[in-house]
């Protein structure tokens, strides 16, 4: 199952690599094409992430996970000392 989503993943990347090089020669002439193209580099990078969190393996998974709780974020307020 995942092969069959990783390949339509990939087929999908590949169709918004070429809808943004159509784009590339109207970015600086229409607003209406950068908008577009835009929204395609979002599509695209959402793509690539879910094709990377398909490709990674289980423990991959587990220690990402890990890692993330253990992390603690760092406030605006760490910034300054009081």
């Amino acid at each position: 199952m995942s092969t069959k989503k990783a390949q339509k993943l990939r087929q999908t990347i590949l169709k918004y690599n070429t809808e943004m090089s159509k784009l590339k020669d109207e970015l600086s002439y229409s607003q209406d094409a950068n908008i577009k193209y835009n929204k395609l580099v979002i599509k695209k990078a959402l793509c690539k992430k879910e094709l990377d969190s398909i490709k990674c393996s289980l423990l991959q998974k587990i220690m990402n996970k890990l890692h993330l709780n253990n992390t603690k974020e760092k406030l605006i307020c760490d910034y300054f000392k009081s």
